[in-house]
């Protein structure tokens, strides 16, 4: 008797998933085949597990053989993949996913038809939980953690915005987070892309594509123009829901009534959800300008009457600031965000410097600016040295939301002159504005310590003494025994985090100014004239001792120094006009 051949015929395949699926021709009753049933459609990969499954498909967790790399692989069923607006909507996310290379957006890595009709992606796989999972297991999510993901979110939408992609689908079940909390945004099913005159939230059946309770209300009105409007809706929605753990259905209560934030929040919710798109905000960046950090109120009843009664009227003419500085931060060319810091006429960037914002100036000057780093810690040395690794090459891995290293401060003040004639000459900025370093002074005065260049010792960025408690900021603990070139440093002994080296800017706590990493992450480039060494401040990932994490703990360097704990943060200095 001859062998039977193991390649299925393709009566087989379709039997398979015609059994798989059983009577429904919707996709609600079927039966997604076990990982053994796959192996013959994937042969470059091998499908390790069953991961999610729904009424639209499933996904599998497998391994990549060629490139030995995790992935997920989606699977529309068989009878929705026949169905010509189901496999459009397949087709039409693998299109918006294959325009967006961003950290904060699942990665597409192939696309396809198989030989028995159905439709697969294969896709970066995210090990972690979506949104709405953390949201059923644990409630309401902190002000801050809730404000941090919003605002990877909103960066995500922005890129995708400029890239002529509305998302449509915003909810909390299609924004994942990795292991460390970073936010992936997935299910671009139902995208919009910038030439379609007219997006339509129905099907030509008259079937709902969109979530009812995120969708914003033009979506749900046929030939109606959906545009980046529809996003911010969501947006707003689910910010409620992540801070209340309630949805803002008919009359609902404001979010600073349910969760300790500032009632500036809810003037900035209400916009948001405005049912007519013209009434919301014209663009995402101008939500992420507004999502501040949020901080608990005193009880009601504490505060005293005249300052409660001025709370109010602020409050009810959408006043965010009141309770922490004015003016309104700025956000300039970059999408870096700038608040008031202590310092009149001076306002500080929120963030240290990112990888992508040093890529703009790189690609204007050129990558003869990609020079080496003269301080990098060679582990089989046990010591520094110049070694082979530049600001995009650092020696660890480095996405476009991390600080970069690796600059040196010649090339940090280049990099300010730079931004500065490009937004005065865009008139973003004003003509006698510009970006430089902060000053020692400055500095001190942003960190919460006074502007006397001689601060006492013990003043952590933390507030309270040494060690620093969990999620204080990106210092050197445990989790840099498991780097290869690192385990030998010195560590914090019981404290790990998720960042063996830089981490994203803003994955941890702002302090009272609203400015994140002021200590931790890297070390940063002051402003300096003339001649002599430069000074540094500000503990880095790669720092443990007490001393090095003191606020005011200074280093001194020369001005050419290259090195991959050293980063920047920018200020605003504006003219006595605005």
């Amino acid at each position: 008797m001859p062998e039977r051949s193991t390649r299925l015929s393709q009566i087989e395949i379709r039997s398979l998933y015609q059994a798989a699926l059983g009577a429904s021709s919707s996709g609600a009753g079927w039966l997604p085949p076990e990982p053994a049933q796959l192996a013959p459609f994937f042969p470059g990969y091998e499908i390790e597990a069953l991961i999610a499954r729904g009424g639209m498909g499933a996904v599998y967790r497998a391994r990549q053989l060629s490139l030995g790399r995790t992935v997920a692989i989606k699977l529309l069923p068989f009878d929705l993949g026949v169905r010509e607006d189901f496999a459009e909507r397949f087709r039409r996310e693998a299109t918006a996913l294959a325009r967006l290379n961003h950290p904060h957006i699942v990665a597409i890595h192939d696309f396809g038809q198989a030989d028995d009709g159905h439709y697969f992606m294969v896709m970066e796989h995210v090990e972690g939980s979506d949104l709405a999972a953390r949201l059923r297991t644990g409630g309401p999510l902190p002000p801050d953690e809730a404000l941090r993901i919003v605002r990877q979110v909103c960066d995500a939408l922005d890129f995708a915005h400029r890239q002529g992609v509305v998302h449509r689908d915003i909810k909390p079940a299609n924004i994942l987070l990795d292991a460390a909390g970073r936010v992936k945004v997935s299910d671009f099913g139902i995208a919009q892309f910038a030439h379609e005159e007219t997006a339509r939230g129905l099907t030509a059946t008259g079937t709902l594509l969109g979530t009812p309770d995120y969708t914003a209300p033009e979506q749900l009105t046929p030939q109606a123009a959906v545009d980046q409007r529809a996003d911010i809706f969501s947006v707003g929605v689910m910010l409620y829901e992540l801070l209340t753990g309630q949805l803002p259905r008919g009359v609902f209560r404001p979010a600073s009534e349910l969760a300790p934030v500032a009632r500036g929040i809810d003037a900035v919710l209400a916009r948001a959800m405005q049912s007519e798109p013209g009434r919301r905000y014209s663009a995402i960046t101008e939500l992420t300008a507004e999502l501040v950090e949020s901080r608990p109120l005193p009880r009601r009843g504490s505060l005293p009457r005249k300052l409660a009664l001025a709370a109010a009227l602020l409050t009810a003419t959408g006043a965010l600031w009141w309770f922490t500085r004015t003016p309104p931060p700025f956000t300039n060319s970059l999408g870096l965000t700038f608040f008031p810091a202590g310092t009149p006429g001076v306002l500080f960037a929120t963030t240290e410097t990112r990888v992508q914002d040093y890529e703009a100036f790189s690609r204007v000057r050129g990558d003869a600016f990609s020079r080496p780093i003269f301080m990098n810690y060679d582990g089989t040395q046990a010591g520094w040295t110049m070694k082979n690794t530049t600001w995009r090459t650092p020696g660890f891995a480095q996405a476009a939301d991390h600080p970069v290293v690796g600059i040196s401060h010649v090339e940090a003040v280049e990099f300010c002159d730079w931004l500065t004639q490009h937004e005065r000459g865009s008139g973003r900025i004003g003509a006698a504005d510009r970006y430089r370093l902060p000053t020692d002074a400055e500095w001190s005065v942003a960190a919460g310590l006074s502007a006397d260049a001689h601060d006492p010792a013990g003043a952590y960025p933390w507030g309270a003494p040494f060690p620093p408690p969990a999620n204080a900021g990106n210092y050197a603990g445990e989790e840099l025994r498991a780097h290869r070139e690192f385990n030998a440093l010195p560590v914090i002994g019981g404290r790990r985090d998720s960042h063996p080296c830089t981490a994203p800017v803003g994955s941890y706590p702002a302090n009272r100014h609203g400015l994140r990493d002021m200590g931790g992450n890297v070390t940063e480039w002051l402003h300096h004239e003339g001649d002599g060494l430069v000074t540094v401040r500000g503990g880095s990932w790669w720092h443990s001792a007490a001393n090095d994490l003191d606020a005011g703990h200074r280093d001194a360097l020369g001005e050419e120094v290259r090195s991959f704990v050293i980063g920047f943060r920018l200020v605003l200095e504006r003219s006595a006009k605005q």
